[in-house]
């Protein structure tokens, strides 16, 4: 395909459809949870896994897979509720919840995106918020 110098495509694995999946089933207190999970780790340690990311894309050929893998994550937090829409307390609606968690949800793909491709400390940065939320899922 043209623009695919790798021939990969991130977004074409079972590992993202199971995570999208999931995504799909995620609550209120899980997406807010995210949220929260995701802002207590530091800027500086966000910059760096994203320098790791950047540098992934540039080293693999896979910068532009990993903007749609972004696109993605971003499409989902940002579009119409996957559940009939609904207040959830005062002035916060489902959509403000999603929307709140989208840079925790990008990070998320990112990780299982690249797998192996990023090194241990970057990937438990960008996906330990995700973990947290969903290994309480059981």
């Amino acid at each position: 395909m043209w623009g695919r110098r790798s021939g990969v495509n991130l977004l074409d694995t079972e590992e993202m459809a199971a995570f999208f999946d999931q995504l799909d089933h995620l609550n209120e207190g899980q997406l807010l949870g995210l949220r929260a999970a995701w802002r207590s780790t530091s800027r500086e340690a966000h910059e760096e896994a994203w320098t790791a990311v950047r540098a992934v894309g540039a080293r693999d050929g896979l910068s532009k897979e990993i903007d749609r893998v972004r696109n993605r994550a971003l499409a989902w937090a940002s579009r119409g509720s996957n559940t009939i829409p609904y207040r959830i307390s005062n002035d916060i609606t489902w959509q403000q919840i999603k929307n709140d968690a989208g840079e925790a949800i990008v990070d998320a793909a990112l990780a299982m995106a690249l797998g192996s491709r990023l090194d241990g400390a970057s990937r438990k940065i960008l996906i330990g918020p995700w973990l947290r939320v969903t290994e309480a899922l059981g």
